[in-house]
C-alpha cells in the first residue's frame, strides 16, 4: 500500500513541476430533478511528468484505483502524445444523495466541511433566475491527491500552492448552461434578477384554549413595489385567501402586506402558513415525501432544514412526562419549518425574519437557520405587552421546535401558614382560575394532580369547577425540612433558602421569638398575573425590628404585620417577580391559654351539670314531701280509729295520687304494691 501511495504521489508531481501546475475543469449536470453527475478532469503534460515522475504509466492508473475513495468513480486514466488526462465522476440521483456522497468524500480526507448544497431557480414577483451555490470545491474533493504528495515529502512546500493551480466550472441544468467565472473553483452561479423586500415578520399567539391567532407581514420597500406593482399585487393575491385574509397597507416609505387568521386550528395554521410561503408536502419528491398531518393530539415530527416544506403544530403534551413546575398550565409544542426561498430578493440567497409571539406564555427551544446554525430562544411571562420578539435571523430556511406553556388566568390566590408552637409548618392555599379550564380540562387537572400528590403528604382538598372558575385548594404539613423537601419533589423548584427558627418550641412557652424565611414559589400556579394576592402567617406576633422584614414582595403588593399576622396582600401581581418573604418577629404563645381554658371550661361544665343534678333531685324531693304533708279534718274519735282513719286516708290520697304504683293496707295502713290482695304485714285481704 505504501509503495503504491508513492506511484500516486509520483504521479500529482506534475502539479508542482511546471509554471502552471495542474489544470482541474470541473463538469457540474443535472436535470430538473437533480439527477446527474459532477466530473472532474485533471490533466498534466508528458513533459512535467517525464521530467519528475520516473514511473511507468500502468502502475500509476493501477494505484489510482486503489487508493480513489468508493464515492468518486475513476472513468478513465489515459495518456497521449501531449498530456495525462485523469477523469473523476460523482454520480447522484438527487440533491440528497449529491450530498451524502459529498460528505462521505470529505470526511475520508479529515474535511470539517459540513457540504451544504443551495438551488434556487426563482420566478417570483422579487426574483427571476436561477442561484446554485456550493460551500466545496474540487480542490477538497480531490484532497486526498495533494495529502499523499506533501504528507510523504516528494515536493518542496514551495511546489505546494501549484498542486491546482488553475480551475475550471461548468454548469449545466436541464440542458441550459449557466454564466460562471471562467477560474472559479467552487460553483457560485447567479444569473437572478432581483427587487429587494425589506424583510417577512410572523406573529404567533397560542391562546388559552390551544387555537393560534397568526399573521405574516411582508414589508417591500416603495422603490420595489413601484417597478412591478402589477406582478406584485397578482403573486401576493396568490398567496392568501384560502385561510385568513390579506390587505395592503402603508407606513414608513413602505408597502406592506399582511394575512392575518383567527382562532385557528393547527391544520388551518399550517395551510394558512403554506399558501404564504408557496412551500407544501406536495412539493416534495422521493425520500422527502412523508405523511404529515398537524393535529391537535398527535405530535408530527418536524421536517429537517434539508427540507423544501413548512408545517406548523400546537398540540397537547400528552406524553407520560409532566412539568412539574407547571403543573396548572397547558403544555404545547410548537412545530414550524418556515421556507422563504420564495421571497428571497438578494444575492446572499436570504431574508430578513422576525418571529414574534404573545408573551404572555412561557417559551423554550430552539431555531434552527438554514446554514444549521442554532439559537436557544427563551421567553417568560410577562404583562402589559401586545407581542414580543422571540428571533430575528437572515437565511431562507428556519426550522422552529417551541415548547409553549400557557398560563391560567388566576383571579384570587391565598395562602396561609401556620408555625406551630412545636415547629411545623402547616400550609392551606386556595386558588381560582377563571376562563382557563373546562369541564375535560378540569377532570384531567385532577387526575393529574391525584397521581402527583400521591407520594408525598401534600393534600389535594378540593377541585371544584363552578361555571367558568376553578377553585383549587391544597393543604400540607410537617417541619420545615420536611415541608422544604415535599415541595420541591412535587413541583420542581428549589427550597433553597427556607428556614425556621425558633428559640423556644412547646406547648406551654409562652414567649417564642421566630425567624421565618419561605421561598415557597407559587409559579406552580401560574408565573403571570394574579387579580387577587394575598400570603398570611398566621400569629406570626409582632416584628422585633421594622427594618427585618420584606415590605414588598411584589411590584404590586405590600408586606406589613396586622394584629399578630404577617400578611403580603396585592393587586395584578405578577408571580414571576417573586420575592421570598422573611420576618423575625415575637409571639405570644397562645395555645398553653387555650388549653387552660379548655381544662376551665371542661371543669365548670361539669360543676354546671353535677349542680343542675342535684337540682332536679331536690325538687323531686320536695314534691314528693307536699304531697305527704297534705292536711286532714279534725274529728273527736278514738286513737285507734283516728290511726285507722287516718292511714287510709292517707292509703286514699296515695291511690289518687298515685293509683298505679301503691296501695295501702285497710286494717293497718301498711304501704303495700300495686295489685297485691294481702298486706304484707298483717296479712289480712287489701280492700
Amino acid at each position: 500500500m505504501k509503495n503504491k501511495l508513492k506511484y500516486l504521489i509520483c504521479i500529482l508531481a506534475f502539479l508542482l513541476l511546471t509554471a502552471c501546475g495542474g489544470v482541474v475543469k470541473t463538469d457540474m449536470n443535472f436535470d430538473d430533478s437533480f439527477a446527474g453527475s459532477r466530473v472532474m478532469t485533471y490533466t498534466i503534460s508528458n513533459s512535467d511528468y517525464t521530467s519528475y515522475v520516473q514511473k511507468d504509466f500502468a502502475t500509476v492508473a493501477e494505484t489510482l484505483k486503489a487508493l480513489c475513495p468508493e464515492d468518486i468513480e475513476i472513468t478513465s486514466v489515459t495518456q497521449d502524445d501531449s498530456n495525462i488526462v485523469a477523469v473523476f465522476t460523482i454520480n447522484f440521483s438527487s440533491k440528497d444523495d449529491y450530498e451524502k456522497k459529498v460528505g462521505n468524500i470529505l470526511k475520508a480526507v479529515g474535511s470539517d466541511i459540513e457540504p451544504k448544497v443551495t438551488l434556487l431557480r426563482s420566478n417570483t414577483a422579487f426574483a427571476k433566475g436561477v442561484a446554485f451555490q456550493e460551500n466545496f470545491g474540487t480542490e477538497d474533493l480531490l484532497k486526498w491527491m495533494s495529502d499523499g504528495i506533501i504528507n510523504n515529502d516528494y515536493i518542496t512546500s514551495s511546489y505546494e500552492v501549484y498542486i491546482f493551480s488553475t480551475s475550471q466550472v461548468s454548469l449545466n441544468i436541464a440542458g441550459e448552461e449557466y454564466e460562471k467565472d471562467a477560474n472559479m473553483s467552487i460553483i457560485d452561479v447567479n444569473t437572478t434578477k432581483y427587487l429587494p423586500i425589506n424583510g417577512v415578520e410572523f406573529n404567533t399567539v397560542i391562546n388559552k384554549d390551544g387555537s393560534i391567532d397568526r399573521s405574516i407581514a411582508l414589508n417591500i420597500p416603495n422603490t420595489s413595489y413601484d417597478q412591478a406593482k402589477d406582478d406584485i399585487d397578482k403573486f401576493m393575491v396568490e398567496r392568501s385567501g384560502e385561510v385568513g385574509t390579506g390587505t395592503w397597507s402603508e407606513a414608513n416609505n413602505s408597502h406592506i402586506f399582511t394575512v392575518e387568521g383567527k382562532a385557528l386550528s393547527a391544520e388551518d395554521c399550517k395551510k394558512m402558513t403554506e399558501k404564504f410561503t408557496g412551500k407544501s408536502l406536495d412539493s416534495k419528491t422521493g425520500s422527502d415525501a412523508k405523511d404529515n398531518q398537524a393535529s391537535e393530539e398527535t405530535q408530527v415530527e418536524s421536517e429537517s432544514e434539508k427540507s423544501t416544506e413548512e408545517s406548523t403544530e400546537a398540540i397537547s403534551d400528552s406524553s407520560d412526562a409532566v412539568d412539574k413546575r407547571h403543573l396548572f398550565s397547558k403544555n404545547y409544542t410548537l412545530n414550524e419549518y418556515i421556507n422563504l426561498e420564495d421571497y428571497i430578493s438578494n444575492y446572499n440567497n436570504a431574508v430578513s425574519f422576525d418571529y414574534y409571539v404573545n408573551p404572555d406564555n412561557n417559551y423554550e427551544g430552539t431555531i434552527t437557520d438554514g446554514t444549521g446554525y442554532s439559537t436557544t430562544v427563551s421567553r417568560s411571562a410577562m404583562s402589559g405587552e401586545s407581542k414580543t420578539l422571540l428571533y430575528s435571523g437572515y437565511s431562507s430556511t428556519f426550522d422552529i421546535k417551541l415548547d409553549v406553556n400557557i398560563l391560567p388566568n388566576v383571579s384570587k390566590y391565598k395562602h396561609i401558614v401556620e408555625i406551630t408552637p412545636t415547629g411545623k409548618i402547616k400550609r392551606n392555599i386556595t386558588v381560582v382560575f377563571s376562563e382557563s379550564f373546562n369541564e375535560n380540562d378540569a377532570n384531567s387537572l385532577e387526575e393529574k394532580l391525584k397521581s402527583i400528590l400521591s407520594h408525598s403528604k401534600i393534600k389535594l382538598d378540593k377541585v371544584s369547577l363552578n361555571g367558568k372558575d376553578l377553585e383549587v385548594k391544597i393543604s400540607s404539613s410537617g417541619t420545615m425540612d420536611e415541608d422544604a423537601k415535599m415541595w420541591e419533589e412535587t413541583t420542581g423548584y428549589s427550597r433553597s433558602i427556607s428556614s425556621l427558627d425558633i428559640d423556644k418550641k412547646g406547648y406551654f412557652v409562652t414567649k417564642q421569638e421566630i425567624s421565618f424565611m419561605d421561598d415557597f414559589n407559587p409559579e406552580i400556579f401560574t408565573s403571570g398575573n394574579v387579580d387577587s394576592y394575598e400570603y398570611i402567617v398566621k400569629n406570626a406576633g409582632k416584628p422585633v425590628d421594622r427594618g427585618l422584614y420584606i415590605d414588598g414582595s411584589f411590584e404590586n403588593a405590600e408586606a406589613k404585620f396586622k394584629g399578630n399576622d404577617f400578611i403580603v396582600k396585592g393587586e395584578n401581581v405578577m408571580m414571576s417577580n417573586y420575592i421570598a418573604p422573611f420576618f423575625v418577629s415575637v409571639r405570644t404563645n397562645f395555645t398553653i391559654y387555650i388549653i387552660f381554658a379548655a381544662v376551665a371550661f371542661i371543669f365548670i361544665l361539669i360543676i354546671a351539670v353535677l349542680l343542675l343534678i342535684l337540682f332536679k333531685k331536690s325538687k323531686k324531693n320536695k314534691n314528693d314531701a307536699q304531697v305527704r304533708d297534705i292536711p286532714v279534718a279534725e274529728a273527736p274519735v278514738n286513737t285507734t280509729s283516728n290511726t285507722v282513719s287516718i292511714k287510709k286516708d292517707e292509703a286514699k290520697l296515695n291511690d289518687e295520687a298515685n293509683p298505679n304504683d301503691k296501695v295501702f293496707c285497710s286494717n293497718c295502713g301498711q304501704e303495700n304494691n300495686a295489685g297485691d290482695k294481702f298486706c304484707s304485714s298483717c296479712g289480712k285481704e287489701i280492700l
